[in-house]
């Protein structure tokens, strides 16, 4: 009992110099909230960082949610193709053997009066084989309803993670420069408080390999396209924050875009009209202009010349000139539903 008495002194007088201590701490990390408030800081759960940092954390957040999604959709639409692959060669394949037959009792049927008959049989027997099998040539497989609305979906996400990028690229250059500004007496403030924790949320390596892991998941360097009538229709984003669809076109070298395009994305000291002939040998007046960036997938084009339509012109929409991007090798892909990039191509390019 009296041991226990004793030791009851020693504990009191070990937990006032433990709680003294937390308090002393506590005192001295709050202490500069006035002197980290003046220069922009915000406290972000035990963390004192820049506004930039919480909404880089934000759109990282989302990048990683659009990755999620992204592949799931990826999933579906490839096992869409493969499917449909499948059905378009065994329907091929039929029909190879219905002409081999049709053949055979054409040759015995000229002449005679069953020849309207083999016809008609022959007829008959395509149609039961594309009923049977619904799978539709790689050529138009983009703008079959089911397969358009997933393309359509792939496209948006793909933009908004083009967004994202951009964004993301823009605050982590901003806040470096924040850092780097900081007056001399508040960075070295800040490195003698070892207890306060104040920024960076995060550090540089890892935002690049958080961008890069999101570009290799979504698969930027496969750019989704689906179809309108027959038009080839992809996404691309004007100025890093304006997504809109446009026209491909494989034998022109200019980029296209509606006025309302172009008043989005801020484009100004346009040319006077000039007489164009677009794509389909269509002739109009146009007003040339420059786009300070465009992103389409993997590819980034920095004060791109471009074409810009009257107001009145507004049904025909964006075109995209294969041309534009021949740094990058576009190239059709062989399901129909996208177009493929070589970012490889264009490093090794920029690096000579």
């Amino acid at each position: 009992m009296d041991r226990s008495i004793a030791i009851r002194p020693w504990l009191a007088s070990l937990l006032s110099v433990a709680l003294l201590g937390t308090i002393s701490n506590f005192a001295r990390c709050a202490e500069p909230a006035a002197n980290l408030d003046a220069h922009g800081f915000e406290k972000f759960g035990s963390r004192w960082v820049l506004p930039e940092e919480i909404g880089l954390k934000h759109d990282l957040d989302m990048l990683d949610d659009i990755v999620r999604r992204t592949i799931t959709l990826k999933r579906q639409i490839s096992l869409a193709a493969e499917e449909n692959r499948e059905h378009w060669q065994k329907q091929q394949s039929a029909n190879k053997l219905i002409d081999e037959i049709a053949a055979l009792m054409r040759r015995n049927a000229v002449g005679t009066d069953e020849e309207k008959k083999v016809q008609k049989q022959i007829e008959q027997l395509k149609k039961a084989s594309r009923e049977l099998r619904d799978g539709v040539a790689p050529d138009r497989l983009g703008g079959q309803p089911h397969m358009r609305a997933m393309l359509e979906a792939l496209t948006l996400m793909h933009q908004q993670a083009a967004v994202l990028t951009a964004r993301i690229e823009t605050r982590q250059s901003d806040i470096r420069t924040q850092y780097r500004q900081l007056p001399r007496e508040v960075s070295k403030w800040i490195s003698l408080q070892p207890e306060c924790e104040v920024g960076p949320l995060f550090r540089p390596e890892q935002i690049d390999q958080a961008r890069r892991k999101a570009q290799a998941s979504i698969g930027m360097d496969d750019v989704p396209l689906f179809l309108q009538g027959k038009q080839k229709r992809v996404g691309i984003v004007l100025n890093d924050q304006f997504p809109s669809i446009v026209t491909v076109e494989s034998d022109t070298d200019r980029l296209v875009v509606t006025s309302n395009m172009a008043f989005s994305a801020g484009v100004k000291n346009l040319g006077p009209l000039e007489s164009v002939t677009l794509p389909g040998g269509y002739q109009t007046k146009a007003r040339s202009g420059r786009v300070q960036r465009i992103r389409i997938g993997s590819a980034t084009l920095q004060d791109v010349s471009v074409v810009v339509l009257q107001p009145s012109d507004e049904h025909l929409g964006g075109i995209l000139g294969l041309k534009v991007l021949q740094a990058w090798k576009p190239q059709f892909a062989d399901s129909g539903i996208s177009l493929s990039l070589d970012s490889s191509n264009h490093a090794s390019t920029a690096s000579n």
